[in-house]
């Protein structure tokens, strides 16, 4: 899924959903969409067209609307089936639209936001394993009462009871080949992170 239209978006095999501005960027780009959503309040009706044409399905949504069209995406996405989803153009505009998107991750798990940094997305209950690979730091958050324990880290954690205003849990890092999180109780947002070169 793509929602802003300056967002990298790798080329490849998937089934790629546009959002509004996101829409018109993998239009231009010559990607077809499987479904594009928006209100496209600033795109003039050459863009739409070029849109329609990129896209199977065409969803336009109102202007004065209840939610962003990042959610209306998101949630259409889930009502079609979709148990993963990438999204791209999320983080890094504005900072409104970044921390609903980051709710929205939190809501919707299965989401998850990437950008050339980071790498976030919601754990569920159960043990999730987590490879070294690219990103240096590894950071939880709960927006409710969340337990958590943590193994192969530099900050390991057993049975830790975390709430929203808890901040002790940003930048550990995996000292193994893999780290492990077991999300005893609750949900938290994993963010992968890694400096600007």
């Amino acid at each position: 899924m793509v929602l802003a239209g300056d967002a990298d978006v790798p080329v490849c095999d998937l089934d790629y959903i546009g959002a509004d501005a996101g829409a018109l960027h993998l239009a231009q780009k010559g990607i077809h969409m499987v479904l594009a959503l928006g209100d496209y309040d600033s795109a003039g009706s050459e863009s739409v067209e070029l849109i329609r044409r990129y896209s199977d399905e065409m969803i336009t949504l109102p202007v004065m609307k209840d939610d962003s069209d990042s959610e209306a995406a998101i949630r259409k996405a889930a009502d079609m089936g979709y148990k993963k989803i990438i999204v791209y153009g999320g983080l890094g505009g504005r900072i409104d639209h970044e921390i609903i998107n980051l709710r929205l991750a939190y809501t919707y798990p299965g989401t998850v936001l990437i950008d050339e940094l980071n790498r976030i997305e919601a754990l569920t209950e159960g043990t999730h394993t987590i490879k070294k690979d690219t990103y240096s730091y590894v950071s939880f958050f709960a927006w409710q009462e969340a337990e958590i324990s943590l193994q192969g880290m530099k900050y390991p954690l057993d049975h830790a009871v975390i709430h929203f205003e808890d901040l002790y849990t940003l930048s550990n890092e995996i000292t193994e080949e893999q780290g492990t999180v077991t999300v005893h109780r609750g949900r938290v947002l994993m963010v992968c992170s890694k400096d600007r070169k």
